[in-house]
């Protein structure tokens, strides 16, 4: 029997509910998703603003020690061309009391012979001395060095200089006498590594790249132009004579409490 036309609206009212139910659940499913999305989104940018935040810090903080470094460097180059200026002050000085030292030579023929010999080797490096950075330390410590091991009680009959064996060994200065030889190692500025490469790596190759010494006591010194505190302090403790520039721009020569013996 054929439904009624009031049944089949009741039908269709039933679907129109049913259909309108489902709408409405799937509308509330979606209002939730999107407020948890919304949420996560939220919180992924507080994440984010707080990570972009420390990144600018840091960023920051890495230009402040740039900063601090260039600043470094700066005075650095300044002091450099202050000590550079000053050294040659006193080598045109020096040219200006040759001619008084002329006066002296009856204090003491040996004197005479050391100090003569000290001023050709310094007329033949004037010339090149504003331009070779490393050199000046090298002639500073190795005009001094003779002076200052005496004072130490440690004779020197001979002062070398770059003493090398082609593809072994070299080392800046060396003096000896007839029975010990002193060896140093000369830097502008000392830096992390030099000591312990020196000491244990160089210094204990010395008789090895020149046999000639084997029988010598060999003692190891090093010198810088700029050497902090704390390394003149590890290099004394190492047994190493420590060479320095003081204020008065000459070289200075500390020995140690125990002298290390190669």
């Amino acid at each position: 029997m054929a439904a009624s036309f009031e049944e089949k609206l009741d039908r269709l009212a039933d679907q129109l509910a049913r259909s309108s139910e489902e709408f409405d659940r799937r509308l509330k499913a979606s209002e939730e998703w999107l407020k948890k999305s919304r949420e996560e989104f939220d919180q992924r940018l507080k994440a984010f603003d707080q990570r972009l935040k420390a990144f600018d810090q840091r960023l920051k903080a890495f230009d402040q020690r740039l900063e601090a470094s260039e600043e470094w460097l700066r005075r650095s180059r300044e002091e450099f061309d202050r000590r550079l200026m000053e050294h040659q002050r006193r080598m045109d000085e020096a040219d200006k009391q040759r001619a008084e030292a002329d006066k002296q030579r009856a204090e003491s023929a040996k004197q005479w012979a050391e100090h003569q010999r000290w001023m050709k080797q310094a007329d033949k490096r004037w010339g090149d001395i504003a331009n070779v950075q490393g050199e000046i330390a090298e002639d500073l410590f190795r005009r001094n060095a003779v002076t200052a091991l005496r004072s130490h009680g440690i004779q020197v009959d001979d002062v070398y200089t770059n003493l090398k064996v082609p593809g072994v060994r070299e080392y800046d200065i060396v003096l000896v006498n007839g029975r010990e030889a002193v060896v140093l190692e000369i830097k502008n500025k000392l830096r992390g590594d030099d000591i312990t490469k020196f000491l244990h790596t160089q210094l204990p190759q010395f008789k090895t790249a020149f046999p000639q010494y084997e029988r010598y006591q060999v003692y190891g010194g090093i010198g810088a132009l700029v050497m902090a505190h704390e390394q003149e302090a590890a290099v004394s403790e190492a047994g190493l004579f420590v060479l320095t520039q003081g204020e008065d721009g000459a070289a200075h020569l500390q020995k140690p409490e125990t002298l290390h013996v190669w």
